[in-house]
């Protein structure tokens, strides 16, 4: 899937009513980490939705920043949705800090958990490209750490390209991402410098 080590994925514009809000663009992403940072309403969730809709050439997923596990079944159950696989399931929890908490409901569940157990579900689907809208937000710095510690344990086991929105950068510097910024109105990308 990676031609040279990349992978370029693109968008078309997109408009809310009848105002421009992102143009045209593309990202050439490395088989690593890229994290796309910008103000608020810029339009890097709507770049993320783009990127999923309109790559079909890529199996791609996206973790919304507000997890989506379905509130009356165990973490268990909402991962068998995806995958009929316990020991994937098992071993994928393993990596992410959560086999203990497989029976939890997500009510039980701390936010942290949930946004993991999110990521968990994504890498069951073997994606090749992992769309993470805001993953730190609102996580204390330990949170924060765990999410690093698991990101970079993922790479060990399957080679995915991570794109990462968020307004602080800085939380995701250890993983050496590639880093571009999103801005203007209607916003374009460009690399950071």
């Amino acid at each position: 899937m990676f031609k040279d080590g990349a992978l370029t994925v693109s968008w078309p514009e997109c408009k809310f009513e009848s105002d421009l809000v992102l143009v045209p663009g593309q990202i050439r992403l490395q088989s690593g980490v890229s994290v796309v940072s910008g103000a608020s309403g810029v339009g890097k969730t709507t770049m993320l939705r783009a990127i999923s809709a309109n790559n079909r050439h890529v199996r791609s997923i996206l973790v919304f920043q507000e997890p989506t596990l379905l509130p009356w079944m165990t973490l268990e159950e909402n991962l068998y949705l995806v995958k009929e696989d316990r020991l994937a399931i098992g071993s994928w929890l393993d990596r992410f800090d959560l086999e203990r908490f497989r029976e939890l409901r997500p009510g039980q569940m701390s936010l942290g958990m949930q946004r993991r157990a999110a990521i968990v579900r994504g890498m069951l689907k073997d994606p090749d490209l992992l769309l993470l809208d805001e993953p730190s937000a609102s996580l204390d710095q330990e949170n924060i750490q765990r999410l690093l510690d698991c990101l970079k344990g993922m790479k060990n086991v399957r080679d995915v390209a991570v794109l990462i929105v968020s307004h602080q950068v800085e939380h995701f510097i250890s993983l050496n991402p590639s880093t571009f910024t999103l801005n203007g109105r209607p916003a374009s990308i460009q690399p950071s410098t």
